[in-house]
């Protein structure tokens, strides 16, 4: 099927596709503000406000919301980023109209109250405090912060000390001002008609304005060439490294996925048979694409000892490097096949292109087919991956480690 943008008259943008034969329908709700837009002594403003959105309106308090999610067998998630917050829905196709007007109440009504505020608050610093065993996490949410800097680094939660300030009026004024038709997108995918699905989120939603701008201005990103250490007494050596990579949208995009998949694709990957299987050296090691508005990224992440942390970071800098060079036709066959296993195995289910049609919207301001991401990916050759190496090298680059000594990029 091919996806449908489709932009009502009060800026909701909508992408649609219907997945024939689907037993269930996936829907995005993703508004175009997130993290980056907390006040700067509020951090953590914007995630307190995705949780307590569901804890209340004037006309239902908590239990009834849940109660009727429930009683409609509706699956939710909610998540805060740095660009966005975004709230998915998973339900019975008839049940389209019914959890729409429901969403459509919360994004509207919902009162944010302030014993709910202080619950999220308490919630928030924990899950801070839970990162310390969280290492993976922890030093990669480090490492965005060391490379990107302010806003675009900044950790979702906030801080313990920023969090401890928010109020529920902030938490409102935060809303009112930034939940608005013109900052909302919506993907819809699964086992109904397009024209059903457009025209049920005109019904709910069509009639709702405000004179509120929305937010359309892209933050650039800029990866720093930094090496931080943070101490932590441990036998673990935590890695994280981040660099630049070809945004979405970008010519050399579909190179960039190959070469990704390449070094850290599968089991076959240069990154874990050279650091992991050869050498022993690391019991986890990955690298991974992540798409901004305003730029691609990859951050890479090693889990070793401490004695052997250098060895690990030098070797995998190492495959980063010489890829370009040593970059062979087997390789590259495997890694656009495994690409391509995963698109058809996964991203044609309603949860997989609901997501993807959202980051599509979301970054590019349009929607691919799976047809149309299968071909961008059997295009690339040799000779793209090398210009796309050429183009983007691993630097500038940021280095972030968590452990007990520092470590440094040869």
């Amino acid at each position: 099927m091919t996806p449908e943008v489709h932009t009502l008259a009060n800026g909701i943008r909508i992408v649609t596709e219907p997945v024939p034969g689907a037993k269930s329908l996936v829907v995005v709700f993703r508004f175009t503000f997130g993290a980056k837009d907390d006040p700067a002594d509020r951090l953590g403003l914007t995630s307190i406000a995705e949780d307590v959105l569901f804890k209340g309106t004037p006309s239902r308090d908590a239990r009834e919301i849940f109660d009727t999610f429930d009683a409609l067998g509706i699956r939710r998630g909610s998540s805060t980023g740095v660009e966005y917050v975004e709230f998915r829905t998973q339900m019975l196709p008839r049940l389209l109209k019914e959890a729409a007007g429901l969403y459509h109440e919360l994004f509207r009504n919902a009162s944010f109250p302030a014993d709910q505020v202080d619950v999220a608050k308490a919630l928030n610093i924990e899950e801070l405090k839970r990162l310390e065993d969280n290492p993976v996490q922890h030093v990669l949410y480090l490492t965005y912060e060391a490379g990107l800097g302010d806003p675009m680094g900044r950790v979702p939660l906030g801080t313990t000390e920023t969090v401890s300030t928010i109020a529920a009026s902030g938490v409102r004024d935060q809303w009112a001002r930034h939940c608005t038709p013109g900052n909302l997108l919506i993907s819809i995918a699964g086992g109904i008609q397009q024209e059903v699905m457009v025209s049920t989120l005109q019904d709910i939603f069509g009639d709702w304005t405000s004179d509120r701008e929305s937010l359309e201005e892209s933050q650039p990103i800029s990866v720093a060439e930094r090496t931080v250490h943070h101490p932590k007494q441990s036998e673990q050596e935590n890695i994280g490294v981040l660099f630049s990579a070809a945004p979405r949208g970008h010519s050399l995009y579909y190179p960039a996925q190959v070469a990704i998949s390449v070094l850290s694709g599968s089991a076959s990957s240069r990154l874990f048979t050279e650091v992991r299987e050869k050498r022993g050296l690391a019991y986890s090691v990955s690298a991974s694409y992540r798409a901004r508005k305003g730029g691609g990224l990859i951050a890479l992440y090693a889990g070793t000892t401490a004695e052997r942390a250098q060895e690990t970071l030098d070797v995998c800098l190492n495959e980063i490097r010489k890829l370009g060079d040593t970059l062979t036709q087997e390789e590259l066959v495997r890694a656009k096949t495994i690409i391509k296993g995963r698109l058809f195995t996964i991203g044609d289910l309603p949860e997989g292109r609901a997501s993807s049609l959202i980051d599509d919207l979301f970054l590019q301001g349009k929607a691919r087919s799976i047809s149309e991401i299968a071909e961008g990916v059997d295009a690339v050759t040799l000779e793209h991956v090398m210009t796309y190496l050429e183009a983007y090298p691993p630097t500038p680059l940021t280095l972030v480690t968590l452990g007990p000594k520092p470590l440094k990029v040869a």
